[in-house]
């Protein structure tokens, strides 16, 4: 794994298909192009094949094929563009086969982002964005994201530090969930990913003041203190968002003197 004080690409980036974000793959291009990036990787929500989890939020199993020829399209209208094939897959150990079989193998996809999105309670998922009902499920949390890590299906892992959404403290418990996903990725090399799209949304008002949901400042400190590799991406849903909030990102790196990682798709 290498690394360079900047990277002229986005890594994280969703289509229509996914049913809450708009444009295309080529729609996406032409902004990276206009905005000068070197590599796009396009990574939409992945789809499940038994269609049984999520759905409303994600691709269909058959928009594989639609996915496949958006890129074609892309490559064809942007040759001097690097795009490149991913996926964002929710944390779930039962769909690690479809991820490594189907999506890395069969499918080709160069770079499978690991989130997670929702987390096991008992009979039911809940959602990280369901307010209330998911507040007190730090630990749970954390507990999800180094599993997640720890099965090395992944090249790195999608917003780490998501928790910002549904806890307003920063205490024992987060400090905790931060130092064992810090440790996690750092024991399996996998970089950690500084979202951009938290910078998006509202601010809140949390134990340490006013803050965005996501990134966390005191997260990024103990990713600092564990030598933690990063990567800034926008996280978007709009192809005008296809850099937007990195220059943010990178200022956290900058700021606690963190490594950019550089991983073979990105060059």
């Amino acid at each position: 794994m290498k690394t360079e004080d900047t990277i002229t690409g986005n890594f994280h980036t969703h289509t229509f298909r996914c049913k809450h974000a708009v444009g295309d793959i080529p729609d996406y291009a032409a902004k990276a192009v206009e905005k000068n990036l070197k590599v796009l990787g396009i990574s939409d929500h992945t789809p499940f094949p038994d269609r049984k989890k999520w759905c409303y939020e994600r691709m269909d199993i058959d928009l594989l094929d639609s996915y496949d020829r958006a890129f074609m399209r892309a490559r064809e209208a942007h040759p001097d563009l690097k795009i490149v094939k991913g996926m964002e897959c929710d944390w779930d150990p039962e769909y690690t086969n479809f991820y490594t079989d189907e999506l890395r193998g069969a499918r080709n996809c160069v770079y499978l982002i690991g989130s997670v999105h929702y987390l096991r309670h008992e009979d039911k998922w809940i959602c990280c964005y369901s307010g209330g009902e998911v507040c007190g499920m730090v630990r749970q949390y954390g507990e999800a994201v180094v599993k997640m890590i720890e099965s090395r299906v992944f090249d790195f892992v999608g917003h780490p530090d998501l928790f910002g959404l549904f806890t307003l403290k920063w205490d024992a418990e987060t400090i905790k969930a931060s130092e064992e996903i810090c440790k996690a990725a750092k024991k399996n090399n996998i970089p950690l990913e500084i979202n951009g799209g938290g910078f998006r949304r509202a601010p809140v008002e949390a134990s340490e003041g006013t803050r965005y949901p996501y990134p966390i400042d005191a997260f990024w400190e103990i990713a600092a203190d564990y030598e933690v590799e990063v990567i800034c991406n926008s996280d978007a849903h709009l192809p005008d968002d296809v850099i937007a909030s990195v220059d943010l990102c990178r200022e956290i790196v900058k700021k606690n003197n963190l490594k950019l990682a550089l991983l073979h798709f990105m060059q």
